[in-house]
């Protein structure tokens, strides 16, 4: 029997696409290729973990722009389905021993750029994607490699999601010689239908094939990447790279409608959704006009942001129990003060503007299930390319605070606030969804909505997915272009100020198991070039 028995599929009079149907193995990615692949090695025996480092591999040729092996990367593993044992995979990245307040106050540097090597922090990817197949794989690592390796070493096609992307980045290309020389293409970026290559890409995996996680953190590939930080300014040692491991660790959970959430712990931003949700909850949703539901959706997000600035950052350095955020008493305290028929103003944040990532879930015919996201924060990250690599580094240090006892102060070997956040639903024990929102700032907010519109509203994965999206950001309330006109009149009314983005508001994958007699559905956003897949 269904654990969703009321869901509600889509409307063949509207634009959509069917789920993906499965007994035996499902994926969900940003891109086709990926997803291609995932399935391919599920049908020839991979399971589950095997096949999402070989998806992320191939991640960062079709979408280099969103991931790479310069950045870091969270997951929520199961190997058998249930959720007791749903660990989390923190490889997000620290800051070297030498880096610390005073250094920047005494350059008198008022924050991190983007394109600074001091936005590099080591980078966790391959650390994360080692310790992943070390405790679940079970094709051999230089077998993953190989086979991702073999889909993209005489180049990839390009995408229409990401060619536009890429020409709305071209300028920051253009910084730095060697991301010039492979990223851009004659004196521009890379367009629909274009071959993309990244040879010194391939030969730098083809080594960390052979040599594991030493041959990034150690040798070649390590000195490459201090010698071109620290030629910028960096302030990075050997002993950082050497000493760098991810971190195992329970997931926090959340009772949501009969159902239990499961998010990643700080550093990253999973507590938000909780609290989203439990704002959301103060209301008798079911019940409430469109106008009414999206501006207490809205307002919650406001409040829930709000208390991340203040209150977010490594939990290491920091004593503070965050989920007494989620107490009653004090989400029935902060739900009294909204108003219903007034926008608040939105609080301008000091976490700075980034703009998405990449996220796959997969589920193989044992029944492990894997949520994860790998991410370069800016698009293209730091626009440092190491010389002789391939590998773009990224840029999450960029969102350090350097104001003294801000909770996001940057320190010696502290990680920073991070906003990619995997998902998990559970129910009787059971792992009963997978599920990830892109779209930087957005994720939480978009969690929250999503699981809502699942949970409160009964709609399944892609009609979920395929919901216009708003999203209060810094001033102003961002609407897609496909947001009903009368509901934007009605928001407009109760004092909302209305942005219009040039491009939709991030993007999502999503697995439900066990929708009918063991079959699983997969979705994929139309917002992406991305697609879901099952055998």
């Amino acid at each position: 029997m269904s654990i969703f028995p009321k869901l509600k599929f889509r409307n063949f009079t509207s634009p959509s696409k069917s789920h993906a149907i499965s007994k035996n193995g499902i994926v969900a990615t940003s891109h086709p290729l990926a997803s291609q692949l995932g399935i391919d090695m599920l049908k020839d025996g991979a399971n589950a973990a095997d096949a999402a480092i070989a998806m992320s591999i191939v991640l960062c040729f079709v979408e280099p722009h969103m991931t790479g092996i310069g950045g870091d990367c969270f997951a929520l593993i199961s190997k058998s389905g249930k959720t007791k044992d749903i660990t989390v995979l923190n490889a997000s990245g620290y800051t070297g021993e030498n880096y610390n307040l005073n250094y920047f106050l005494d350059n008198k540097i008022k924050n991190i750029d983007s394109l600074s090597p001091h936005a590099v922090t080591i980078p966790g990817a391959i650390a994360g994607w080692k310790e992943l197949h070390d405790n679940f794989g079970a094709y051999k690592w230089k077998e993953i490699f190989d086979i991702a390796i073999d889909v993209v070493k005489d180049g990839v096609l390009i995408n229409e999601r990401v060619s536009q992307d890429w020409k709305n980045n071209e300028n920051k290309l253009l910084e730095n010689n060697e991301t010039k020389n492979i990223f851009i293409k004659g004196h521009s970026a890379y367009k629909h239908l274009d071959n993309f290559k990244n040879n010194d890409l391939v030969n730098t995996l083809k080594i960390i094939s052979e040599e594991g996680k030493d041959g990034f953190y150690q040798g070649f590939i390590a000195d490459n990447i201090l010698n071109t930080l620290n030629d910028l300014g960096g302030l990075h040692s050997a002993e950082d790279f050497s000493k760098y491991k991810p971190v195992w660790e329970r997931p926090i959970k959340f009772d949501y409608n009969k159902f239990t959430i499961y998010e990643a712990p700080p550093n990253g931003q999973g507590v938000v959704v909780f609290f989203i949700l439990e704002l959301l909850k103060q209301f008798d949703l079911k019940n409430l006009l469109k106008s009414e539901y999206y501006h207490i959706y809205v307002e919650a997000v406001k409040i829930a942001y709000s208390l991340r600035d203040q209150f977010l950052g490594d939990p290491d350095y920091q004593k503070l129990d965050l989920m007494n955020l989620i107490e009653e008493n004090v989400i029935k305290n902060y739900a009294n003060k909204i108003n219903l028929n007034h926008a608040s103003e939105i609080k301008i944040s000091d976490f700075p503007e980034h703009k998405d990532t990449v996220y796959l879930t997969v589920k193989d015919k044992n029944g492990m299930i894997i949520s994860f996201i790998n991410s370069l924060f800016d698009q293209f990250g730091s626009s440092i390319t190491v010389p002789k690599t391939g590998i773009l580094l990224h840029c999450r240090g960029k969102s350090f605070s350097l104001k003294a006892g801000h909770p996001n102060q940057i320190f010696k070997r502290k990680r920073p606030l991070h906003t990619i956040i995997p998902g998990m639903i559970g129910q009787n024990q059971n792992i009963v969804g997978s599920f990830g929102v892109m779209g930087g700032h957005y994720q939480a907010a978009g969690h929250a909505f999503i699981l809502s519109q699942i949970l409160d509203f009964c709609l399944s994965p892609q009609c979920a997915l395929d919901l216009p999206r708003i999203y209060p950001n810094n001033g102003t309330l961002d609407i897609e272009g496909n947001f009903d006109l009368d509901l934007i009149e009605e928001l407009k009314n109760k004092g909302h100020k209305v942005n219009y983005p040039a491009l939709p508001i991030g993007g999502g994958q999503i697995i439900i198991n066990n929708i009918d007699n063991g079959i699983s559905i997969g979705a994929s956003d139309w917002r992406k070039d991305g697609i879901a897949l099952g055998l």
